[in-house]
């Protein structure tokens, strides 16, 4: 064969299959339902040559030429599609590769990765099952208008089973339409949540509700600060009373010790008066015996005299020893006086 016969065959070949594909264009946008996709292999005689069970193989088809999953496919895309049914057919299998880094899976890890890509099968495998069921009804349909229409002309018969196939798609088509249509509402209503929430903050409050807990907390800042004051006014006050106290227990202090002290030597001269008194009594009583008693008893009257001098001096050292006792004694309350009232101070004041 000439390459300018293969080229002519090739030619004839591709506008067969364009002119089938353009039978499932409904809307005439250069592209056909994925979902047609069994159909037009069995009408272009494939479906039944396919070495591998044809679910499978559309599944396959489905994640290599969908790959952004919009559900239809370009006549470009349908001929890679094409040529991979033909080399099926004929025995050849092509070993698909498999994308170790996804466009949309950069940076995931692994258990992600298999995750994703799994997911990815169970959507293609139920749209081959999809494709598969509406093959089925489609060849139902077939037969049964064959049925039908037995003595017919084939062509007006081929008519009318392209009507009805057509509007059976357009129906699906419809109910596909409306289907988007309420997941566009429902994304949509979402996004409009979404960006509701967006107005929220981290803490899931509103710009209003944020406003009022600033100014909340604006309050409660002042009402801090006006303690803080009154509280160190209160320290301040405090001080001062301590400060006064501790003057006025020093002055109070200063004069009970001299009060004492005052007192003290005051007891002290009574006791030394009074024992002078006692004394020059006793020294006049002393003269008025000797003089009475005469030279005969000077002897006597010397020794009672020394006896006399000796217990009044005795006399004398017991008051002196008794006033000293007096003396310390209140020298040791006044000690005792000062250290208590300082703890008093100490205690009242801390």
């Amino acid at each position: 064969m000439s390459y300018t016969e293969a080229i002519r065959i090739a030619e004839e070949r591709e506008k067969k299959v364009r002119h089938e594909f353009d039978k499932y264009d409904l809307d005439d946008s250069g592209t056909i339902d994925i979902d047609e996709l069994m159909c037009l292999l069995d009408d272009l005689g494939l479906l039944t040559k396919l070495k591998t069970e044809r679910v499978n193989f559309t599944t396959e088809m489905f994640e290599k030429y969908d790959a952004n999953e919009d559900g239809v496919l370009s006549f470009e895309e349908f001929k890679g599609l094409y040529n991979a049914a033909v080399d099926d057919a004929a025995g050849i299998r092509v070993k698909r590769k498999v994308d170790m880094l996804p466009r949309a899976g950069v940076g995931l890890d692994g258990g992600t990765l298999a995750a994703r890509e799994a997911l990815k099968q169970e959507k293609a495998r139920k749209k081959a099952e999809e494709a598969e069921k509406i093959r089925k009804e489609n060849q139902e349909m077939r037969e049964r208008i064959k049925a039908q229409s037995k003595g017919k002309d084939p062509k007006a018969l081929n008519a009318e089973i392209e009507k009805q196939r057509r509007e059976a798609a357009e129906r699906r088509a419809e109910q596909k339409k409306l289907e988007r249509a309420r997941l566009k509402d429902e994304n949509e209503a979402f996004e409009a949540r979404r960006a509701a929430a967006n107005t929220r903050t981290v803490h899931g409050l509103t710009a209003e509700e944020m406003e009022l807990r600033r100014a909340a907390s604006e309050v409660s800042a002042q009402l801090k600060e006006e303690q803080r004051r009154a509280l160190a006014a209160h320290n301040a006050e405090l001080e001062r009373i301590k400060k006064e106290a501790a003057a006025a227990t020093v002055t109070s202090l200063s004069a009970e010790e001299e009060e004492a002290r005052k007192k003290a030597a005051e007891e002290s001269a009574l006791r030394k008066a009074e024992e002078t008194a006692r004394l020059q009594k006793s020294n006049r009583d002393l003269k008025e015996v000797l003089q009475s008693t005469g030279a005969a008893t000077k002897t006597s009257l010397d020794e009672d005299t020394q006896a006399m001098r000796e217990a009044r001096k005795a006399e004398a050292a017991a008051a002196n020893a008794h006033a000293e006792a007096d003396r310390r004694a209140h020298a040791k309350e006044l000690a005792e006086l000062t250290s208590s009232a300082g703890a008093r101070t100490d205690h009242h004041l801390s």
